[in-house]
């Protein structure tokens, strides 16, 4: 079963994998500095530090930023392999993705290498600021319940179908993985022998057709489970709010950190 085991294997890691990226765990039950940040400040002050990232250009600056990232999953007790989990990935597509500007981009060479001085600072800025902003994103998601983010949307005047349609996808997305793994262990319980590659993948394929018919039909159960409990429940995030010493101190943090930045 080497072919069939290679497949579930690749398939039920990716699964488990993005049902890992998309839970929580217990991180925003324990006792740090962005929890205890009410979530529309907490929600506020990441978009404007996400903003203030995206327009920078200098690699000492950038990188600033990404060490911010760190000291707030630090302070918020973040474990280390969950927020370098999710930080490592990112920075090295986007890296393999602009890559090619190192060498297309002119000015001097580096030591009679095919690359320019400006390339190399580019690709390196790229990933660094990709970093940067995804480590910030992290924090927010680890530290917040996905129901407060979306009553944070709500107060802060967000389109109220773009709420409804991110708590739909979140909530669809969980299910999709989770049936992913179900199927693809009952696809590993029925395969008795080993199989050839061609037949290997000519059954992910059936696999494949499988799983996409199982996601429409889970997809219409979940709208009328929804649409049965009167809507999508995002009414139900909308929860009170009291700013507080904290609430002040990231305020400070971020608005030193626009200031520093731009002077």
């Amino acid at each position: 079963m080497g072919n069939t085991d290679l497949v579930a294997r690749t398939v039920e890691s990716v699964a488990g994998r993005a049902q890992w990226f998309l839970l929580t765990e217990d991180v925003p039950e324990r006792r740090g500095f962005m929890q205890a940040t009410t979530p529309t400040v907490k929600l506020l002050g990441v978009l404007i530090l996400v903003a203030l990232t995206v327009t920078q250009r200098a690699l000492p600056t950038v990188a600033a930023l990404a060490a911010l990232s760190g000291v707030l999953a630090l302070l918020s007790r973040v474990p280390a392999g969950t927020f370098l989990g999710r930080l490592g990935g990112p920075p090295v597509v986007a890296m393999v993705v602009v890559s090619p500007q190192a060498v297309l981009m002119g000015g001097p060479r580096l030591s009679g290498l095919p690359v320019s001085a400006a390339g190399v600072e580019y690709v390196l800025v790229f990933a660094v600021r990709v970093a940067a902003c995804v480590g910030f994103l992290s924090v927010l998601l680890l530290t917040t319940r996905f129901s407060d983010i979306l009553g944070a949307l709500s107060r802060l005047r967000a389109p109220s179908i773009a709420v409804s349609l991110l708590s739909i996808t979140y909530r669809y997305l969980l299910l999709f993985f989770a049936e992913l793994e179900r199927m693809v262990r009952a696809r590993r319980g029925r395969t008795l022998a080993e199989t050839s590659l061609a037949r290997t993948w000519r059954d992910s394929g059936n696999f494949l057709g499988a799983f996409l018919l199982r996601s429409v039909e889970r997809g219409e159960r979940v709208q009328r489970a929804a649409r049965a409990r009167g809507g999508t429940g995002t009414a139900q995030t909308q929860r009170a709010e009291s700013a507080g010493a904290v609430d002040l101190v990231f305020g400070v943090v971020v608005l030193t950190a626009v200031v520093v930045v731009w002077l």
